[in-house]
């Protein structure tokens, strides 16, 4: 079992600005959502930091194999979300259960996705728009599209095999500090 203080140790170089590890809710969202305004009001890229963060909590939220029932009723996925700072970037992760039977079209739509430039994205996502919205989407299926155009580098995903029907999602975005 790893230490906290491995953990510590971990992150000592970064300024951690969110950690959550949980059920992914409306009401975390706009907790968090409040907190990242507060910390980052002087960034200059706030409003694409902030876009991104909810749309991977929101991708957790609606997609992650992992689902918790409140006691309301209400079905949240779980899932991890970190912001960290460093000197010259931030870097938005955020982690969950997905069943290996979407893994394939996972990689497929990261990889493509990671081949488009700046107007290459802008085009993929207008030609989304323009189609009917896929049965399994909670939107048009062009979160990770946005998230890309966004941001200051492609989208990083590493797949983690859980076990025989799961593995674990992490998706990164990287954002450059402003000069």
């Amino acid at each position: 079992m790893e230490s906290v203080y491995q953990q510590y140790k971990d992150v000592k170089d970064s300024r951690v600005l969110v950690f959550f590890k949980g059920a992914v809710t409306q009401g975390v969202l706009a907790e968090f959502g409040s907190m990242i305004r507060t910390s980052l009001s002087y960034e200059s890229k706030l409003k694409k930091i902030f876009a991104v963060f909810i749309e991977l909590a929101q991708n957790i939220f609606h997609y992650s194999d992992e689902r918790i029932y409140s006691q309301t009723g209400e079905e949240s996925g779980i899932g991890i979300v970190i912001i960290d700072e460093k000197n010259d970037r931030y870097t938005l992760r955020s982690g969950n259960l997905i069943s290996n039977e979407k893994l394939e079209k996972m990689k497929e739509k990261f990889s493509y996705i990671n081949t488009l430039d700046k107007e290459g994205l802008k085009s993929y996502y207008q030609k989304l728009l323009k189609q009917p919205r896929p049965d399994e989407s909670k939107g048009a299926g062009l979160g990770f599209v946005d998230i890309a155009r966004k941001s200051d580098g492609p989208l990083g995903f590493e797949i983690e095999k859980v076990d025989e029907k799961y593995s674990f999602l992490t998706i990164s975005v990287l954002f450059k500090k402003e000069d």
